[in-house]
């Protein structure tokens, strides 16, 4: 048997293999051995009916047929083993008919994972940005705690900046419907965007039922392209009115917003700085992560074969409508809401969807060149932290083999990290990393896994749209076609 693989600059392999007639009989007679224990002849126990009485039962060719199909699915398999290639669909077998004493060609067109031809990673470095908390964002932060404390009371008198009211809302663009919300109750600020720009200023100094029409201009940077730039004509009326009334910034609020914990507003900054040092920390770590990843990917080669993108947009539309469900928008929804078609918005993930293909490919051969893997204590770790979190993970082999991957990566990129970058003084010491796997990196894994494929213009889209402070419902409400 002959067999040659040519690796096409598609990111595809092709076999090419040419079968002796020899090797064609050795085929054909285990085919007949494993056929005549399943087809009943008569005259003969199953199993011991010659091969030529099965042959006039089942046909000649259709015996040589079947060792040439079990040859064909042998020599793929054995192959892909010794090429060390990687497919990423069914192959395409190019099969002729055979003729009866003659040698055989036969070939097979697989596309694979080519691997990337990786940058030096080993040379890059990185500066570690340092983490500093200033008392300005200290108070910031104690004031919007303040200000998440506040009750509200209704007042006999017009609105002003910082009140919240009950209001009916309707909005018209032309002869188009866009939003009709009945009771609806939201704060007055100066700071509101999207379709709802400038309507706070028009509402201020009306009283409880009052009823006005004004007309704004719809932001040039609406979501929804149709909309962009047109004028749109609002009708408010005021069911009531109501101030905020904020307590006391004392040791006694300290002591009740933190359960206790801490007994003075200054204990309470102290932790509120703490807090926001650790949040700058994780994103600083997570930012110096993404350029190291990003400059790799930059300077290494790939060759991508476009059905890897695809499966990889697939992905993307799945966890896009899992996350509008949970903020309770249908996917039909959510594309009304930023104005695009199901088309338009899978050609906009492309893009995106090929950066993530090229992340686990870097990813994949990191771990392959410095022989990185996960042992079963390590998985055994992380489903017990999946479990602490209540998220806990069926132990399928499915779910083993993706968390294992995902790991995989994570290691990665821990290494790349030690490699390109100095020492980070905050970090656990190493033998108590090596002792435990945190619920943190569990976290970490999901939540790559949740919101991954998804710009973060349109993550920030669907949280904003659950946010109860702006006017709410306004993408759940729009109609316009």
């Amino acid at each position: 048997m002959k067999v040659s693989v040519e690796k096409l600059p598609t990111s595809e392999a092709v076999l090419n293999v040419d079968l002796s007639w020899d090797e064609m009989e050795k085929a054909s007679d285990k085919a007949y051995k494993k056929l005549v224990k399943k087809v009943d002849v008569q005259g003969f126990r199953r199993g011991k009916a010659p091969r030529s009485i099965l042959e006039r039962k089942v046909g000649k060719e259709s015996l040589y047929q079947e060792g040439l199909d079990e040859l064909i699915s042998e020599t793929y398999r054995v192959a892909v083993k010794e090429h060390n290639l990687t497919p990423i669909s069914q192959p395409k077998l190019d099969a002729p008919l055979f003729t009866i004493g003659q040698p055989y060609h036969f070939s097979v067109t697989v596309p694979i994972i080519t691997p990337v031809e990786l940058a030096d990673y080993s040379s890059l470095h990185f500066d570690r940005e340092e983490a500093v908390v200033t008392s300005e964002e200290v108070d910031k932060e104690l004031q919007m705690l303040h200000n998440r404390q506040s009750e509200w009371q209704v007042v006999d008198r017009p609105v002003e900046y910082n009140d919240r009211v009950q209001a009916d809302v309707k909005v018209t663009s032309g002869e188009q419907n866009i939003s009709d919300l009945q009771d609806n109750t939201f704060e007055i600020t100066n700071e509101r965007h999207g379709l709802f720009t400038g309507v706070d200023e028009q509402i201020l100094g009306m009283k409880a039922g009052e009823t006005k029409e004004f007309s704004t201009t719809i932001p040039a940077d609406y979501t929804n392209e149709k909309l962009a730039n047109q004028q749109a004509d609002f009708v408010v009326t005021i069911h009531s009115v109501e101030e905020k009334l904020l307590p006391e910034l004392d040791d006694a609020f300290a002591a009740k917003v933190s359960d206790g914990e801490c007994e003075t507003v200054e204990a309470l900054s102290k932790v509120l700085s703490d807090n926001i040092l650790e949040g700058k920390k994780r994103r600083i770590n997570a930012e110096l992560r993404e350029k190291i990843l990003n400059t790799i990917i930059e300077q290494s080669h790939f060759v991508i074969h476009p059905l890897l993108v695809e499966e990889e947009i697939g992905d993307m539309l799945h966890r896009a409508g899992h996350m509008s469900q949970q903020q309770h928008f249908s996917p039909d929804q959510y594309l009304k809401m930023i104005g695009k078609s199901r088309e338009e918005y899978t050609e906009q993930m492309r893009p995106d969807a090929e950066m993530h293909v090229k992340r686990r490919l870097v990813l994949d051969e990191v771990a392959q060149r410095e022989q990185i893997s996960v042992d079963a204590e390590e998985l055994e770790a992380l489903f017990n932290a999946y479990a602490q979190m209540g998220q806990a993970l069926p132990e399928t082999e499915e779910q083993v083999r993706s968390l294992m991957v995902s790991y995989r990566w994570e290691k990665a990129f821990k290494h790349l990290l030690e490699l390109t970058t100095d020492p980070d003084p905050d970090a656990e010491s190493e033998a108590e990393a090596e002792s435990s796997i945190t619920s943190a990196e569990a976290a970490a894994l999901v939540g790559e896994t949740a919101s991954e494929g998804l710009a973060e213009s349109e993550v920030q889209t669907l949280e904003e749209s659950a946010t109860a402070t702006p006017l709410p419902e306004e993408s759940r409400t729009e109609t316009v076609e």
